[in-house]
């Protein structure tokens, strides 16, 4: 493996151990097989565009040159918190929920807004 496939392949494993997730559980966040993780983290297979793109992908918060070349500030704020989430699914779920929530009261609070509208225009 030459040596910028194995800087790459560093930075990967940091931010999978950073993750603090299992391989299954970090394939799941980022959508590939757990195999194409073991064989990255393993060094015996260079990291491709596949899971460098699928990082860069779902973990909004890594930078992309830092992931791609080493250039650039690494930002392991991204890391899902395993009590608030006990799996990447339930994280993305929860995720779901909480903007289909936001737009439900966002809806709401419109409403509202015309109602109260209605009624100054009334008086």
């Amino acid at each position: 493996m030459k040596e910028k496939d194995r800087q790459r392949s560093d930075r990967i494993i940091k931010v999978f151990k950073d993750s603090g997730l299992n391989q299954r559980q970090f394939s799941e966040l980022i959508g590939v097989s757990q195999q194409l993780i073991s064989a990255v983290i393993n060094y015996s297979k260079k990291p491709n565009e596949t899971i460098l793109f699928a990082i860069i992908d779902n973990i909004s918060e890594i930078e992309p040159m830092w992931l791609l070349t080493g250039k650039g500030k690494y930002n392991n704020n991204y890391v899902p918190l395993l009590n608030e989430a006990r799996s990447p699914i339930e994280f993305q779920i929860k995720n779901i929920v909480r903007k289909q929530f936001e737009e439900l009261s966002n809806g709401i609070i419109q409403r509202i807004s015309n109602i109260e509208e209605s009624v100054n225009q009334s008086n």
